[in-house]
């Protein structure tokens, strides 16, 4: 028995001949009833041939869920439908103002899954799972371990909680029509308290990834949204350990800037046992504002797919014209400084991009810390570290130097500041890690 179109077309996207052919009906009335059916139906951008497919609802609303873009100012801008497919899959259907990248590796705006740069916002790390876990609270449909979630819950996250997410993106109609609140108003003073809230399972602020303990806050003294990490509370091995390492993502930051090279601002704060890291936001500006910001792992996932190693990936993206030769050579040279100075962490997740039309830009960076000293399963391992000397692909002799020396002057920043504990004090004080390469 010859299926109907709907049928044809939820089986996937087919041109008009495809569906005479499946349907048994002539060119004409194919072109009627597709027409009847109205903006269920879209066609597809595929050359002299053109496709249709057939859309359904999704995350709890309807097949036309509208993307905005925050800009610096705080003002919402439309810039994008997303349509979900009934065969599965997305279809970006651009606005006025979005920008191409948003559109994916084949310029088409057809994703087989959640747009890359919708899947960069799903909750992550130490704050994602306390949200899973606030989730299933919420409904039994949404598991607690982020592992097991798929593009229906995170898709019916963003939805519902999507007018504070990371970068300047707010999704669906819901984020767009809530009225814009103040962001609530910290002073350092209230820092103790909200690690206490974070250690006990509260979120103050969910817009941040990564595995360390941390919260979000909006500074109204500076008018600066910040995320702030924490050391354990108390003097034990692993509380001194976490904070001489949040000591060195202080000086890291510091030598990195000493070069103008693009990092966070970072400040050091000491209150009711804790160490304390805040670190300015780069995806904020002012009370309202927003910058786009996705995570270099979200755009290697589509326009490359090579899965790890920052100037490969930044490289395949200068390739494809889609970054500039400058952000690439920034790119290898803040890799290289992070070998020489024990960052284990440097994985995708780490550096973001930001949008400039049809290109990236390398933001600055952050989570540029001495990690290989980090305690392993609960165990704090004895102080030990030797670089290797690093060679670049794009960086002469010239640049290896001024990184080298931008280390040494890292480590010895390190080795004179008097908060570091007695054991890395003692491991620094054998000699200078570069100078003993």
């Amino acid at each position: 028995m010859p299926l109907t179109i709907s049928e044809h077309l939820e089986r996937g996207p087919a041109t008009s001949r495809e569906i005479q052919a499946a349907t048994g009906l002539s060119q004409t009335i194919v072109s009627r009833r597709l027409r009847e059916m109205g903006d269920s139906v879209i066609k597809l951008p595929s050359g002299r041939s053109p496709r249709y497919a057939v859309t359904r609802n999704a995350f709890g609303g309807d097949d036309k869920l509208p993307l905005y873009m925050v800009d610096a100012h705080g003002n919402n801008t439309s810039v994008a439908l997303i349509r979900p497919l009934a065969h599965g899959g997305f279809f970006v259907k651009p606005l006025t103002g979005m920008p191409s990248v948003l559109l994916g590796d084949g310029g088409n705006g057809l994703f087989d899954e959640l747009p890359y740069f919708l899947d960069d916002l799903r909750p992550q790390g130490f704050l994602g799972r306390q949200i899973a876990e606030e989730m299933s609270l919420q409904s039994n449909d949404f598991p607690t371990d982020l592992r097991s979630w798929n593009a229906n819950h995170v898709g019916r996250y963003l939805v519902s909680n999507g007018d504070d997410l990371s970068g300047n993106f707010k999704f669906g109609q819901q984020a767009h029509l809530r009225v814009r609140r103040k962001p609530s108003i910290t002073t350092e003073d209230d820092y103790p308290a909200l690690a206490e809230s974070v250690m006990s399972g509260v979120i103050p602020g969910s817009s941040a990834g990564g595995e360390q303990p941390k919260f979000t806050a909006f500074c109204g003294e500076r008018s600066a949204h910040v995320i702030v990490k924490f050391s354990p509370i108390g003097d034990n091995d692993v509380a001194r350990r976490w904070r001489d390492i949040l000591i060195t993502e202080y000086h890291a930051t510091e030598a990195i800037h000493s070069k103008d090279f693009p990092a966070a601002e970072t400040r050091l704060l000491e209150m009711d046992g804790r160490l304390f890291l805040e670190s300015q936001r780069f995806d904020r500006a002012g009370e309202y504002g927003r910058m786009p910001m996705l995570s270099l792992q979200s755009v290697d996932a589509e326009f490359t797919g090579l899965g790890s190693n920052w100037p490969n990936v930044v490289n395949a993206l200068f390739r494809k014209n889609l970054i500039s030769g400058q952000h690439y050579y920034d790119t290898e040279f803040l890799w290289g400084f992070g070998h020489l100075i024990n960052n284990t962490d440097m994985h995708l997740g780490n550096l973001s991009l930001g949008i400039e039309g049809s290109v990236f830009r390398l933001l600055p960076v952050y989570d540029m810390c001495s990690m290989g000293f980090a305690p392993k399963s609960g165990e704090v391992l004895p102080y030990d570290f030797t670089p290797r000397e690093y060679k670049g692909v794009v960086l002469n002799d010239a640049s290896c130097d001024v990184m080298k020396f931008m280390a040494r002057s890292f480590w010895e920043r390190v080795t004179n500041d008097v908060r570091i504990s007695e054991e890395f004090k003692e491991f620094l004080n054998k000699g200078n890690p570069i100078d003993l390469m």
